[in-house]
């Protein structure tokens, strides 16, 4: 059974900074909360508090509460820094980023998410899954597949004002992929500050092989199958990504530099979903096959 971090591009992303970190703190330093919030403005103090009351909420078994209904003037700024600092705690405890993942990039997830924009969301060492072995549901809430083109960044990219070609000169090359979602509202209602603080319900990634060069590959061309258990479940051309997976990972640069983050070089990032995302089920075995990017496989267990 595949175990959270068994990738073989684990050796690809080592040493990833953790993007929007304070410059020159030391995450694995864990600091008295009481004697950190009397160094907050009030904000800070808030947000501190609304994370300390979500932390727990999100590995229990059952939905989490509306963060609106702690807190009605929470703004979508205000939850990507709820976001940040739950992956900072993380990375405090040995955990690590790798990279960023944009959500809702298609109008197909929109639509089916009730929401009219992408948002943007952070990729965990502890949640990368291996090709082909088998992903258990026991820790899921409500799991879901995603099919999706990963690029492999080879250079930095820092926002604001990053453009489409600015993204597609820092790209080493291009990945087949999956994500799976966890969404830990059940089917509830949530809020786009609900799902921003839930890191967009990522539950991991599965990535595949070869590693593309990125050189006369047009992803606005790229055609892709999903198959659940030999039945064809959804196809599409990745132009479906914000018109260009390029895109996504502009997007990406500049809403990480709202909060004071940059894409590093070695990163992996996830540019969204080309289709409609997919419930998922024990004994599931989900397909991608890529026009040129190639194939991935996804087995699920209970």
């Amino acid at each position: 059974m595949a175990k959270p971090g068994e990738s073989r591009y684990g050796s690809r992303v080592a040493g990833v900074l953790c993007a929007g970190a304070p410059a020159g703190s030391d995450p694995g330093r864990a600091a008295s909360p009481h004697s950190t919030r009397l160094r907050m403005n009030p904000l800070e103090a808030r947000l501190s508090r609304l994370t300390d009351w979500l932390e727990p909420r999100l590995s229990q078994p059952e939905p989490v509460t509306e963060i609106l209904e702690r807190d009605g003037d929470l703004t979508p700024r205000d939850a990507y820094l709820i976001q940040r600092e739950l992956m900072e705690r993380r990375v405090a405890r040995g955990d690590r980023i790798i990279g960023y993942k944009a959500a809702l990039t298609s109008k197909a997830m929109q639509v089916q998410a009730g929401m009219s924009e992408p948002l943007l969301g952070t990729l965990m060492a502890s949640r990368v899954f291996a090709e082909q072995a088998p992903v258990s549901l026991a820790p899921f809430l409500k799991a879901t597949l995603e099919p999706e083109v990963a690029v492999l960044l080879g250079r930095d990219l820092s926002g604001p004002g990053v453009t489409a070609l600015d993204a597609r000169a820092a790209v080493a090359g291009y990945l087949p992929a999956a994500e799976l979602g966890d969404y830990r509202t059940g089917d509830n209602a949530r809020s786009l500050q609900q799902t921003i603080v839930c890191n967009t319900f990522n539950g991991g990634i599965v990535i595949g092989a070869p590693l593309t060069p990125p050189g006369g590959i047009d992803l606005r061309l790229e055609g892709m199958v999903m198959s659940r258990n030999g039945e064809p479940v959804g196809s599409a051309t990745a132009v479906e990504v914000l018109g260009d997976p390029i895109e996504s990972v502009a997007f990406m640069a500049n809403k990480l530099a709202e909060i004071g983050g940059v894409l590093r070089a070695g990163m992996v990032l996830m540019t969204g979903s080309i289709v409609k995302s997919i419930s998922l089920q024990p004994d599931d075995a989900v397909e991608i096959a890529f026009t040129r990017l190639g194939r991935l496989l996804v087995r699920i267990t209970a």
